[in-house]
């Protein structure tokens, strides 16, 4: 289809469809947008895709060429690509069955009867006032229709509009009261943990810590709670009155109040903990070194000592004998005199004391002690005849 847009032609802004919705109430939409725009059939389909994400944008692009003739042939073929998508049509039997929740508000439960009145073909009004009286929740609105019923859709909701002021005045009420006795009951038991007055039973007790175990922090809560502040991690508090009894030598930047400090505050404590475990305020945490104690009793182990032996004796086993270090002791060494050096030629002869004396020193062990060992004599050795000379 060819089109001439005229320059001064501006799309309007349209409300997109991306083929989950209503196919039906997407072409309403779109046909009021062009109607204060143009009324040529042809920029209509060509700002139709204009309208369109995701997978409706694809259907229509995959369409075939020259398959669009004009407006109202693209519509049905729009309405039945996404017929699925159709919302189904509401019929009297889902105004008969619709019923105000327990904790429903009346102006809740008004927007969604109105939505169904107008959605039911053919409905009458005599009909639709009936219906709203079965399907409100038991209460003095309800009692107010049975006495007096409305005879117009108009004076209907009048009387809603009158009852919903009330219900929201008696909702705020009740939320100022329930906000108030929760204030009441933190500052009486959650922030005094040493307050000796307080007798009775559990709702007498002292608030509770909320974790186990707390990060340990290198700056005053005071100045980390201003800190929070500023970032907006942490909402700005309410201020609670002051107790009665409470110390007012205390101030509590938290709760804006007396009885408690701001470093013994508990619920400040648990906000603190609660941001730091979500990742925030990481640069008030301290790290911990360890003190000296710890890094001594952190010390590799000293290396045993060698095996110390008491006993002289040498330790070996029956199949072979290896000497040790400590198994070298001192021997008595009994050497000849001058006269056997002479004989064997050694270059101390002559040197002795006398011929035939013996010399006995003591030298350092080169060779291991046994009980068993038995030196040689280095004497020559005499025959029984010469001994007898």
């Amino acid at each position: 289809m060819e089109v001439h847009i005229p320059d001064t032609f501006t799309p309007p802004v349209f409300k997109m469809y991306d083929g989950s919705s209503d196919p039906e109430g997407h072409i309403k939409s779109f046909t009021n947008a062009m109607a204060f725009r143009t009324g040529v059939d042809a920029i209509w389909c060509w700002a139709f895709s204009l309208s369109l994400e995701g997978e409706a944008l694809e259907w229509f692009n995959s369409l075939p060429n020259n398959s669009i003739e004009n407006f109202d042939g693209i519509s049905r073929m729009f309405k039945k690509q996404f017929a699925a998508c159709k919302t189904q049509d509401v019929t009297i039997v889902d105004l008969m069955n619709l019923r105000q929740g327990k904790e429903e508000t009346l102006r809740t439960f008004m927007d969604r009867f109105q939505k169904i009145v107008r959605r039911v073909k053919g409905l009458t009004v005599e009909l639709a006032l009936q219906s709203v009286l079965s399907a409100l929740r038991p209460g003095p609105f309800k009692e107010s229709i049975c006495r007096t019923p409305p005879t117009t859709m108009k004076e209907l909701r009048e009387r809603t509009a009158d009852e919903i002021r009330v219900e929201n005045m008696k909702l705020g009420e009740k939320d100022a009261a329930t906000e108030l006795k929760e204030d009441k009951t933190d500052s009486r038991k959650a922030d005094f943990p040493n307050n000796k007055h307080r007798t009775g039973g559990p709702r007498d007790l002292p608030r509770q810590p909320k974790f186990q175990q707390y990060t340990p922090l290198n700056a005053p809560r005071a100045k980390i709670l201003q800190e929070a502040l500023s970032a907006q991690a942490l909402p700005p508090p309410r201020s609670r009155p002051t107790p009665s009894g409470a110390d007012h030598t205390k101030h509590c930047l938290y709760h804006k109040n007396m009885g408690h400090s701001t470093e013994e505050c508990i619920t400040l404590r648990d906000k603190i903990e609660e941001l730091i475990r979500a990742g925030h305020l990481k640069e008030f945490i301290r790290v911990e070194k360890p003190d000296r104690e710890e890094r001594i009793h952190h010390r590799p182990p000293p290396r045993p000592a060698p095996p110390c032996h008491d006993d002289r004796r040498p330790h070996y086993d029956d199949t072979r004998y290896r000497p040790t270090r400590s198994d070298h002791r001192r021997i008595i060494v009994v050497t000849t005199g001058p006269a056997h050096l002479e004989e064997a030629g050694h270059p101390l002869k002559g040197n002795g004391a006398g011929a035939g004396a013996a010399t006995v020193r003591s030298v350092a062990s080169l060779i291991p002690y046994r009980e068993d060992f038995q030196a040689t004599d280095p004497r020559p050795q005499r025959s029984n005849d010469e001994s007898a000379l």
